[in-house]
């Protein structure tokens, strides 16, 4: 049994560790194999997009409170454990004040980003409110993107899976000619050697 059959099998286990890692690691990488294995048939399209939705979206929420609560002493204090500076944080806060909307949407998608930029909403005060909004919309924008991906790739994987047989054949076949030629190339020299 291969690991993605043992995957199949333990399917209902799958499903609340996809939300975990989403809530843990909130990224690109769960998304991307999530897609993938949405389309390879493990996963079902609907229950994955609103579990790692929930579990982004949860994270965002804990993340925004946590900079609300300790603002900028989150980045002074326990910056090292999220990879945050004090001078990365208060350029984040700066660029919210400028634009909003795009810092937070555009955060999702550069990885290692996203985390700080939350910390920083909530640490600039922006409302409640206005924030739940530009979140949903940005997950669901960038969870969409991510998924297509890993998607495409599962379908790209299908492709070439299917081409990796023909061309394992194809490479089979060449080396089994190659030999034979070696063969008679040898047997000719050695025959026209000795006739000499």
């Amino acid at each position: 049994m291969n690991n993605l059959q043992l995957l199949g099998s333990f399917g209902v286990f799958a499903y609340p560790l996809i939300f975990f890692l989403m809530f843990v690691e909130g990224g690109d990488a769960t998304l991307l194999a999530s897609g993938f294995l949405i389309r390879l048939g493990f996963f079902d399209f609907i229950p994955i997009f609103l579990l790692t939705s929930a579990g982004i979206f949860i994270r965002d929420i804990i993340l925004y409170k946590l900079g609300k609560k300790y603002g900028e002493q989150i980045a002074v204090k326990y910056g090292k454990f999220f990879c945050i500076t004090p001078q990365r944080f208060a350029s984040i806060i700066k660029r919210l004040k400028k634009s909003r909307g795009k810092t937070i949407f555009f955060s999702k998608f550069l990885y290692g980003l996203n985390h700080i930029t939350i910390l920083a909403v909530g640490a600039s005060k922006i409302d409640f409110k206005r924030f739940v909004k530009l979140s949903a919309i940005t997950i669901l924008f960038w969870e969409l993107v991510m998924l297509g991906l890993g998607y495409f790739l599962g379908h790209s994987f299908t492709l070439l899976k299917h081409y990796v047989k023909d061309i394992s054949i194809f490479l089979a076949a060449s080396v089994i000619i190659f030999v034979l030629l070696e063969l008679i190339i040898k047997k000719f020299i050695k025959f026209n050697g000795n006739s000499q």
